[in-house]
């Protein structure tokens, strides 16, 4: 059976795992080591970091929804129909009709728009807009967790919070 890494890279993660032990001990090897090791064994930029992350899960270093510095994160996306530049200017006042953050900061470029902020519990989160072939795809990242056992509320409270957004897409 195929996995992910075996369909994009011609390697499995079990062959990866064997591969990062030919060239050294993957338990004392950083996770840019990691990286730079995979790439080097064909994997593209992205793919090597996601690489890196199972290895290092494997060995036990990270858990689902861990940073290589230990932070806990997690995320959620959500794809809705519209432009996706008026979808954005339509999530900001969402946003701000739901008072979650006292000063969010709002960048763009010409391919993404981004609504970052700090909330109360000192997460952390970023909301990051997107044209999806002709329609507009949303990923929330909310880093700095303070549990592990934080980690599926927020998810769902912001899954909850994207489709409640939504539904109010014109």
């Amino acid at each position: 059976m195929s996995d992910k890494f075996e369909k994009a890279t011609g390697r499995d993660i079990t062959g990866w795992m064997e591969f990062m032990r030919e060239h050294g001990n993957p338990h004392e090897l950083s996770h840019q080591e990691l990286v730079k090791l995979a790439s080097r064994g064909g994997a593209s930029d992205w793919w090597s970091q996601g690489i890196a992350v199972e290895i290092e899960r494997m060995i036990g270093r990270r858990q689902v929804g861990q940073t290589v510095t230990g932070s806990i994160n997690a995320s959620v996306t959500k794809t809705v129909p519209g432009e996706w530049t008026d979808v954005f200017e339509e999530f900001v006042a969402f946003m701000e009709s739901r008072q979650l953050a006292d000063a969010p900061r709002i960048t763009a470029t010409e391919k993404w728009r981004y609504w970052r902020a700090d909330l109360a519990d000192g997460s952390q989160v970023s909301v990051d807009v997107s044209d999806a072939k002709g329609k507009t795809r949303l990923s929330a990242k909310i880093d700095k967790l303070p549990t592990m056992e934080d980690r599926d509320r927020v998810k769902e409270e912001w899954r909850a919070l994207l489709t409640e957004f939504s539904v109010t897409v014109t």
